[in-house]
Formats: structure tokens, C-alpha cells, sequence
């Protein structure tokens, strides 16, 4: 990944090329951003205040994973040949996402499974 030329003028023009998003409404942004501090909210009170070591365990461990993962993610968007058109890195950065949301339940799944299992009733 070449790496960008840290002088403003030479970045004038290249910030948009920097990540690329397909347009959305920006009310439909506010809304599905308020939708979700809203379900973290409702959950924190449905049982995510005693969980919260749990969620943030998960929640950090998917991060680190996908972090590290991501190389691999736009490796193969390059071998794909897909990574020049906005298109194709709008796929690659959904895939991340699912790959993010799925690691982030599975993870949690198995903790609470785990911690469940210590601790028969």
C-alpha cells in the first residue's frame, strides 16, 4: 500500500480518494446513527450492564482480529482486480463489516457460553 505524500498541496485533491462510500441521505445517516446509540442504550439496560466486560471483551477482540485481518481483505480485492473501482472497494469494506459484525456475536456467543457452563445453575 503506497503511502500518501503527507504535504497538504500534494492531498488537495486525494482526500475523497482515501475511502470511498456510496452516497447516502445524510438524514438517513443521522437516523440509522441514532438507531444505534439507541439499541446501545436499550441493551445496556436489558442486561448489558451486567454483561459489560463480556461486550467489551468481545467487542475489542473483534476489533484486533479484523485489524490484523484487514491486510489479507485488500490483498484479495487486488487479486480480484476490483480494488480501482469504487465499486469494488465499497465490496471489500462491506465484507470487513460482516466479517466485524459476525466475529463480534460469535465471539460473544462463546463467552457467554463459556462463562455459562462454569457456572452451572
Amino acid at each position: 500500500m503506497p503511502i500518501p505524500d503527507p504535504t497538504p498541496a500534494a492531498n488537495a485533491g486525494k482526500a475523497s480518494e482515501l475511502l470511498v462510500w456510496f452516497q447516502i441521505n445524510e438524514t438517513i445517516s443521522i437516523v440509522a446513527l441514532t438507531v444505534g446509540i439507541l439499541i446501545f442504550i436499550i441493551a445496556y439496560f436489558a442486561g448489558g450492564k451486567e454483561n459489560l466486560s463480556k461486550l467489551i471483551a468481545s467487542t475489542v477482540l473483534s476489533i484486533l482480529i479484523a485489524v490484523l485481518a484487514m491486510p489479507l481483505f485488500i490483498k484479495f480485492g487486488r487479486f480480484l482486480g476490483i480494488m480501482n473501482t469504487r465499486g469494488g472497494e465499497i465490496f471489500i469494506l462491506l465484507l470487513l463489516l460482516f466479517f466485524i459484525s459476525g466475529l463480534s456475536a460469535h465471539i460473544y456467543e462463546i463467552i457467554t457460553v463459556s462463562a455459562r457452563e462454569a457456572r452451572p445453575d
